[in-house]
């Protein structure tokens, strides 16, 4: 029997299989970034940023193109608007002309009956209509109107009053229309001289003679374009009334010292020496539905004593002298046109039944406005 000694046993090294680590991933909350990862996340959203800024900058360029292309095509539409609006106004005055001169050759058989019953030309207005458009174009004989070149200063205050011209500005401009027409360099209380014009800019002199055209009105001291085209005014009740400017008072190419009542603006009916308010505003109204057939009518349809004094100052004979204001709109647009001539009739020519003695396309839009 053997016997083993425990204590002298030795157990040889055997190889033992060791167990790799587990590795377990946890989430990446609360784990901070290596710098690395920190540079690319960074990166990425600087990139993300440009990009938006660059939609929004696209965007933008967008819009801005589709905007000008609107007001392209707008800005085209009015042009081609107007251009239309501006031949129809011009058919107006060409059909106005027609009628005025075949009014005049009309023999005085039938003449009798047209003033039974006004026709338009009467009355001072036309209408019509001309390829699509339609135009209104108002009569006004110069007869009607105040010679510049011989008012009085009495007159001119009272114009000046009639349409609401301060008195201040009305002393300036009546004694500085006087210092113009005048033949002296001597300048009156509240008028203006070559010294006064030399500090224009551009300068110039004085004319010291007589108007050639209304329109050196704005030359004068104290007219300025709104005392001489009128302009839109609102009232308390927030409506729009037209007042008209100086340009549609005065004239140059009529002689007489008398005043057409059946073409007078109410301001000029207003000015006439010794004429009464009254009777001017019954004149006015009257002849808007009837024209007078002659001053002597005036007696008998007026309640109002004129005076001996202002009815020698009074006509109803034309001058054959015209200005015709054609606004003209344009099929489907409230674009509006506006002409502006005076024509003469010329009875005794047959080559130049009239002449052109005035043409303006560049008139204000509310002077195609009765007021």
């Amino acid at each position: 029997m053997t016997v083993v000694n425990r204590q002298s046993f030795v157990v040889p090294d055997l190889p033992i299989a060791v167990t790799p680590p587990v590795r377990i991933v946890l989430p990446q909350t609360n784990v901070p970034l290596r710098t690395s990862d920190y540079r690319l996340t960074t990166g990425s959203g600087v990139i993300l940023i440009a990009l938006l800024w660059i939609l929004v900058a696209l965007s933008g360029i967008a819009l801005s193109f589709s905007r000008e292309g609107f007001v392209e095509v707008a800005a085209a539409r009015n042009a081609q608007s107007l251009e239309n609006a501006y031949y129809v106004a011009r058919a107006g005055i060409a059909s106005t002309v027609y009628q005025l001169m075949e009014k005049r050759i009309l023999p005085t058989v039938t003449g009798a009956q047209l003033q039974e019953t006004p026709d338009p030309v009467d009355l001072g207005i036309v209408t019509g209509e001309f390829g699509g458009g339609t135009y209104r174009v108002d009569i006004q004989d110069e007869s009607g109107k105040i010679n510049l070149n011989i008012v009085s200063a009495e007159q001119m205050h009272a114009l000046a009053e009639a349409i609401g011209i301060p008195q201040e500005d009305a002393d300036i401009i009546v004694d500085s229309i006087l210092d113009w027409r005048d033949s002296d360099k001597l300048t009156r209380l509240n008028g203006a001289e070559d010294d006064y014009y030399q500090t224009m800019n551009p300068p110039y002199k004085a004319k010291n003679g007589r108007f050639d055209t209304v329109e050196e009105l704005l030359l004068v001291r104290g007219i300025t374009p709104t005392y001489f085209y009128g302009y839109p005014e609102r009232t308390v009740d927030n409506t729009v009334v037209y007042r008209y400017g100086l340009s549609r008072y005065f004239t140059v190419y009529s002689n007489r010292n008398q005043i057409n009542i059946n073409f007078a603006p109410l301001p000029v009916l207003l000015s006439i020496p010794g004429m009464p308010a009254d009777a001017a505003k019954m004149i006015y109204e009257r002849r808007l539905v009837k024209p007078f057939k002659n001053t002597a009518e005036l007696n008998s349809e007026i309640p109002v004593n004129i005076g001996t004094q202002t009815m020698p100052l009074l006509t109803t004979q034309p001058t054959d002298i015209f200005t015709l204001t054609a606004s003209a709109h344009a099929e489907r647009s409230k674009a509006k046109r506006i002409i502006r001539a005076v024509i003469s009739l010329q009875r005794e020519s047959d080559n130049a039944p009239y002449q052109t003695l005035y043409w303006n396309e560049n008139v204000p839009d509310y002077e195609s406005v009765t007021p």
